[in-house]
């Protein structure tokens, strides 16, 4: 017999775990498979994925596995071990984690539908009974629209009913998004044939005469464009196909936009400083021992142009690279620079993507298609094969760990990748983060250093201004004499200026000038912002609204101070 170890996805976290299901004849199974299997006392239907498939005898009864989802299967044994390392890391259930690592489209959506057996007589059924009865006459209905009706106690009249054979029910599931297929339409026969046969029927089937014609001058074409161009029906297309004239076929496309990048495949030159980067990263990859090299360089030093040499690098010994950037924003720019160098073979992933886009794109990384993977955070997850090279720009942007259960971090993940994969991860920052600083130092990470900006161009020039010394000269605003004279200057040449201050409201709070008080707000414990366009305080935390009150509550002094400044004052 045939056991299969099922995560399922209705355990929660205290029984996650892989449950033991009988495999029935004839069922073809694989692992890595969704299957619908029957879970706890009511055996409800539930979605699992097969971990493991093993052949024995149970030491006791087991139930079996209900339906096979997939033709084949969704998720690669070294994804099953990713969830495995994030179940454990992240504390969340097995199922979590592989919702994580694939995409939304290709889970389902399900329906349980209950439908009336047999005569529509409702002996000895009580009110409620025969009101749900009487309204599945009309035809199998969903669960929500009986809840909707009869609230949620109908679920237990239900199971009542079920037990008794009046009524049954089932799991209909529809995958979110479906493949798009698209029907060709070729020549059967030698084109001379077709020629002498199209001549034939020139007068009395002038549909056929020009179809004919437009696949001997265009070849193997779509369905809907030929029936454009030439006007012929659907049934003109049947009426060819049986005469044997022409032949059908389905083919799987992409709805993938195409986009346009102006940009061009530059021979690239790095300078000295670059080159010595660029070798000594490479050397670690081609050890192959996985590992971590920080690349800290200056803004404008040219790192990015280290990441398409390297790429080039490991395309060329038929190896994959990924490269990861933190905000959807940086996306177009990088992967104009990398359409520019490697074409078709770039793969684009991000949550901004319509769902049959990044579904069609996460199929073609699958298929060995894109050997190039760019994109965000949840990029981090792409099936790549023969992972050679994970490059994380800026990585000491926030925007990598995810707000949401599982809440990961694509540096952790990537961390993981490569150690269980052989390849080599790359921390690209002008600033990196404490930690991968603190490793770095201390020989956990290798560390490689740019200088210098690319073309040795220099720096923007930094004014440090000393608010104290200003103070003390009887400056009491929140500018500086120094800003004060770059922005006139600014106004004089007819230039912009963009002044940063990451506080909002007038005054970051109100003050007792004689006991200190404070207004804070009832449910943060936070002081509130005073805000001059509604004179009103504000928490910026939840919303709460006050009025500044005449006299301070504590000591009924009636001179509050207004202390700091936002962006209302400045």
């Amino acid at each position: 017999m045939q056991i299969a170890k099922i995560a399922v996805e209705a355990a929660t976290y205290a029984i996650d775990k892989p449950y033991s299901y009988g495999v029935p004849a004839g069922t073809d199974v694989s692992v890595g498979c969704r299957v619908l299997v029957p879970f706890g006392r009511g055996n409800r239907t539930s979605e699992g994925i097969v971990l493991s498939l093993e052949e024995g005898l149970p030491n006791g009864p087991l139930k079996a596995l209900r339906l096979n989802l997939d033709g084949a299967p969704v998720i690669s044994p070294r994804e099953i071990k990713l969830a495995f390392w994030m179940r454990q890391r992240y504390f969340c259930t097995f199922y979590d984690a592989i919702r994580t690592v694939l995409p939304a489209a290709v889970w389902y959506r399900y329906q349980e539908l209950w439908h009336l057996r047999g005569s529509t007589a409702f002996p000895e059924l009580s009110g409620k009974e025969a009101a749900v009865c009487q309204l599945l006459l009309d035809g199998p209905k969903e669960l929500s629209v009986l809840r909707e009706a009869y609230g949620e106690g109908v679920v237990t009249t239900l199971r009542g009913l079920e037990k008794r054979g009046v009524v049954s029910h089932q799991t209909v599931g529809r995958r979110n998004v479906q493949d798009k297929t698209v029907q060709l339409v070729r020549l059967a026969i030698p084109p001379e044939d077709a020629a002498a046969w199209a001549q034939t029927r020139k007068k009395s089937a002038p549909r056929m005469y020009d179809a004919v014609q437009f696949l001997l001058q265009q070849g193997e074409t779509a369905v809907h464009e030929l029936s454009y161009f030439t006007g012929a029906s659907r049934q003109t297309v049947t009426a060819l196909e049986k005469r044997g004239v022409i032949e059908l076929r389905t083919q799987e496309t992409y709805r993938i936009t195409e986009k346009i990048y102006h940009v061009k495949a530059e021979s690239i030159t790095l300078n000295e400083e670059q080159q010595q980067a660029y070798d000594a990263i490479l050397q670690r990859v081609m050890a192959g021992s996985g590992g971590v090299t920080l690349l800290q360089g200056v803004t404008g030093s040219g790192k990015t142009l280290i990441y398409i040499r390297l790429a080039q690098e490991l395309l060329a010994q038929g190896k994959s690279v990924m490269i990861l950037v933190p905000e959807i924003a940086l996306t177009p720019q990088m992967m104009a620079r990398f359409t520019a160098y490697f074409g078709e073979k770039v793969a684009l992933l991000h949550s901004g993507l319509r769902a049959t886009e990044r579904y069609d794109q996460w199929k073609r990384i699958r298929k060995g298609e894109a050997s190039i993977v760019l994109g965000t955070r949840s990029a981090v997850f792409a099936p790549l094969e023969n992972l050679g090279l994970i490059v994380m720009d800026e990585e000491q942007e926030s925007s990598y760990e995810s707000e949401r259960a599982p809440c990961y971090h694509a540096r952790d993940i990537a961390r993981y990748r490569c150690g269980a994969e052989g390849c080599h991860l790359v921390l690209g920052s002008a600033t990196p983060t404490v930690e991968t600083a603190w490793h770095a130092r201390n020989g956990d990470y290798h560390l490689t250093l740019l200088r210098q900006r690319y073309n040795r161009q220099q720096l923007p020039r930094v004014i440090m201004a000393d608010m104290r010394q200003e103070l003390r000269q009887g400056n009491m605003t929140a500018i500086s004499q120094p800003l004060y004279e770059e922005l006139r200057e600014n106004l004089a040449r007819g230039e912009q200026s963009i002044l940063f201050l990451n506080r909002r409201g007038n005054s970051r709070m109100a003050l007792c000038s004689q006991c200190g008080e404070v207004p804070t707000c009832p449910r943060c414990s936070v002081h509130l912002t005073y805000h001059s366009a509604n004179g009103r305080l504000i928490c910026h935390y939840c919303g709460h609204i006050a009025q500044p009150q005449a006299a301070c509550p504590v000591c009924g002094n009636r001179f509050l101070r207004f202390s700091g400044a936002g962006t209302q004052k400045v």
